[in-house]
């Protein structure tokens, strides 16, 4: 199967996508979720020619009182299927989606510590891809600029999603949010896995966007 994934294009569609069997948006396809970007949306996803069709939120997508309306109405326009806080299957590949970040400004689906805690430790143990918006601890979630200590970037990521994806080890996981760590990275074994900023010889690492 080939997965297509795009994120963060904050309604800016002047892009091509690839070809193939997959299509998942990991949040933040507007900057506010106004009810013209959600229709914006639906409708460039319903152009989309891939056979399956996935979708979160992000934090920009401010919907969460009324995230029910708007995840029927991308689904009936699109055809594409929300995957947050959702198990679903595709050609027996079990996949699984979250949209909470840790606290960040006024903005959405955000989660505090102990919340993300619980979250977590209750997600299903049998995913093989996982859709998250935002990254684990110390993997791709740094920005610049933002340093806990001089030459030492603050690391931005959720360390209870970072313990969740080494308890269940999913085949792939992707995820969007920290513009700045934008990359691909390839993960060699799961064993004695250490902080992946300090020990980039676990990982591949790939700057390509597609």
């Amino acid at each position: 199967m080939k997965i297509i994934v795009v994120s963060d294009n904050h309604s800016d569609y002047s892009f091509e996508t690839p070809e193939g069997d997959l299509l998942i948006h990991a949040g933040d396809f507007s900057y506010r979720g106004t009810v013209s970007e959600i229709i914006t949306f639906a409708n460039w996803l319903s152009e989309q020619p891939h056979k399956h069709k996935l979708f979160i939120w992000g934090n920009h997508e401010l919907v969460e009182a009324d995230e029910s309306h708007y995840r029927n109405l991308i689904e009936e326009r699109s055809g594409a299927i929300c995957l947050h806080n959702r198990e679903y299957e595709i050609d027996g590949l079990k996949f699984f989606g979250s949209s909470f970040t840790p606290i960040f400004g006024r903005w959405a689906f955000l989660m505090d510590d102990e919340q993300r805690k619980r979250y977590w430790e209750n997600a299903p143990d049998d995913v093989d891809v996982l859709v998250t918006h935002g990254p684990p601890k110390n993997i791709l979630d740094v920005v610049k600029g933002h340093e806990v200590e001089p030459g030492k970037l603050e690391p931005l990521g959720c360390r209870h999603l970072r313990d969740y994806i080494e308890r269940v080890k999913p085949k792939l996981m992707t995820f969007g949010h920290i513009h700045d760590s934008a990359c691909q990275m390839i993960l060699k074994h799961w064993d004695s896995l250490h902080d992946t900023n300090e020990n980039n010889n676990r990982y591949t690492k790939n700057n390509r966007s597609e």
